[in-house]
């Protein structure tokens, strides 16, 4: 199962804020992982560097690797930063 020691072994940990780094996204990281232990899902939040804006997501505890949840979290944040654009546009 990941953790937020995978991720901190992946990609390096800012002891100060306590986030993680996503791997492939400059300018957004992990905050510490939260688990629910009755449904055993994953709450995950990242956090934009440059203005603090969060984007939260919730996995199935079936989604256990590390290398899986870079990948959700990538396209989480490309189509979070998709939205501000087109947002922008007045679209």
């Amino acid at each position: 199962m990941f953790s937020a020691d995978d991720a901190e072994a992946r990609a390096g940990t800012d002891e100060g804020s306590r986030t993680t780094p996503v791997h492939g996204a400059d300018g957004w990281s992990y905050l510490p992982f939260e688990r629910n232990e009755e449904t055993r899902e994953h709450h995950i939040t990242l956090i934009r560097d440059e203005d603090g804006e969060t984007v939260e997501m919730t996995l199935p505890s079936f989604v256990e690797r590390g290398d899986e949840l870079g990948q959700i979290a990538l396209l989480v944040i490309q189509a979070r930063e998709r939205w501000r654009d087109l947002k922008g546009l007045g679209a």
